[in-house]
């Protein structure tokens, strides 16, 4: 006969223990940048002493998408966690109704502009530089209100996004309809990301979408390098296929080994005003019918960098880089939960979706600034397991707050150590 175990008895635990140990981390950015000062000062005061400030709104929702919350609701998980709240002092908590309600009233383009005015204000304590802009849109899929049929057949919306490679901070957002076109407006986004981030950006990354004069001029005219994926028209295959053999060149890994592909450069006019751009092509043979004849696929990158500096294969290596676009965007949708829009409104997701980048950001310094470079490529799950979601008790004392954390020494001694870069490091007090 098997031995069962002793019985359970189940009581409430008196003292202020969460799993939400991370909180101060967080709030030591939120504090040393002004961030709530800057919400206050754009979205106004509320209308009685008693009313819930936009700056209460906004970082309940930040928390939300840091906790990986997936619906309004989920904001009672932090309600009910009472050291939770010890963390953030008077900030006040508003319930999944009154956040759907303001995001409702003050959502809308413009509330889009005053969150990226804020992720700026957070952007000048950016410790690592960057200069190379990628851009790309993604579909958010949603049958709710007024979404639109997008170009895949399924409804939704379709954000573009701008995110600088070197650090992964998105410095640009333009929340569209889903029938907006991939095309559309993409001068003026680059113009508004450069507008969003403290530092200069030298070059512009873009898919087949970004080819177009508009985006050519501009950059010509700002003296702003771009690589951009061409579309593979009969003009620009008969370019490529005037390239002698002789230039063609076998690319070799960093093993020694020789590539199945090989890279050249041409030149090609387009447009009334005959706009010259260099092409930087990539082909790779493509067999058929058992090698009855011999094709190639080709990959076309049009670019203004200059030749000396920046050869066939080094152009076509540096916007093979803008896939890890890819998986910030997918980071965003699946751990941020950004692919899941609360409401029936386009202007209440515009809110809600933007305040979503800035909690995004604000992981994305916390490992730039706290954490060492080991750390730097580290998912938002990662983040949250090794990090954030560590639990532990709080015990106040007269001048100062202490927290015993619950876990393994290697993340308490990761903890200490974040918290002291953070608090006494280089990055500015606004």
């Amino acid at each position: 006969m098997l031995k069962r175990s002793k019985p359970i008895k189940v009581t409430r635990s008196k003292e202020r223990i969460s799993n939400r140990i991370g909180v101060p981390l967080v709030e030591e950015i939120i504090e040393r940048m002004g961030l709530r000062e800057k919400l206050d000062e754009l979205f106004g005061k509320p209308g009685s002493n008693r009313g819930i400030k936009a700056s209460d709104y906004v970082m309940t929702l930040v928390y939300m998408f840091i906790d990986g919350a997936l619906h309004l609701e989920d904001v009672r998980h932090l309600l009910e966690d009472e050291a939770f709240q010890e963390f953030l002092k008077d900030m006040k908590l508003p319930t999944g109704d009154a956040i759907g309600d303001w995001l409702r009233r003050y959502g809308g383009k413009l509330s889009e502009s005053k969150i990226l005015k804020v992720n700026k204000q957070l952007l000048y304590g950016l410790p690592k530089e960057g200069k190379i802009l990628d851009i790309d849109a993604t579909i958010i899929e949603s049958e709710k209100g007024d979404s639109k049929k997008t170009y895949k057949g399924n409804y939704g919306y379709h954000p573009l996004l701008g995110i600088i490679s070197e650090n992964s901070i998105v410095v640009g957002s333009d929340f569209r309809e889903g029938n907006a076109s991939p095309q559309s407006g993409l001068v003026e986004f680059i113009e508004s990301c450069r507008k969003n981030y403290p530092q200069p950006i030298k070059i512009v990354r873009s898919d087949s979408a970004g080819w177009q004069k508009g985006l050519v001029d501009y950059c010509n005219q700002e003296g702003i390098g771009f690589t951009v994926t061409t579309d593979q028209t009969e003009g620009i295959l008969a370019a490529v296929k005037t390239i002698p053999e002789d230039q063609w060149e076998r690319e070799i890994d960093e093993d020694g080994i020789k590539e199945n592909y090989e890279t050249a450069s041409t030149y090609y006019s387009f447009g009334a005003k005959k706009r010259t751009v260099r092409l930087a092509v990539k082909r790779t043979p493509l067999q058929k019918q058992g090698d009855l004849f011999l094709e190639y696929r080709y990959w076309i990158v049009a670019t203004n960098l200059p030749e000396d500096e920046y050869e066939a294969k080094a152009v076509i290596k540096l916007h093979q880089r803008r896939g890890k676009m890819e998986r910030i965007i997918g980071e965003l949708k699946h751990q941020i939960n950004l692919d899941r829009l609360p409401c029936g409104q386009f202007n209440a997701n515009c809110l809600y979706f933007t305040i979503g980048l800035l909690a995004y950001n604000l992981l994305q310094m916390l490992k730039l600034a706290g954490l060492e470079e080991q750390y730097h490529t580290k998912s938002v799950r990662t983040l949250r397991y090794q990090l954030l979601k560590l639990a532990g008790k709080v015990v106040f004392h007269a001048r100062y707050m202490i927290v015993q954390i619950a876990a393994p020494l290697k993340n308490i001694e990761l903890y200490t150590s974040t918290y002291y870069r953070l608090r006494n490091g280089p990055l500015p007090s606004c």
